[in-house]
């Protein structure tokens, strides 16, 4: 192995980790999400969770209309496709 292949497959493997702690933050369970513990993210934790989503986003998540959205609200956007990181 010379020099520069040993350089690539380094840079390659950290890109690998880079993207793996990635997707891991994307990933973020509910209950980390809820940083009040109260069982419900309420819009300031929601923006925080999701910087690039609308307010119309979480009025559409938030389906009862309570004005916070609960873990099943929440999983059912998710699995819905319309949560990612960027909102």
């Amino acid at each position: 192995m010379t020099l520069r292949t040993t350089v690539f497959s380094i840079t390659g493997a950290a890109a690998a980790a880079l993207f793996a702690i990635g997707s891991m933050a994307q990933a973020a369970t509910f209950g980390e999400l809820d940083t009040d513990g109260d069982g419900v993210l309420s819009p300031e934790e929601f923006v925080m969770a999701y910087p690039g989503a609308s307010e119309a986003v979480f009025i559409a998540i938030d389906a009862d209309g309570s004005g916070m959205v609960d873990e099943a609200e929440h999983s059912a956007a998710v699995d819905a496709g319309l949560l990612n990181q960027d909102g």
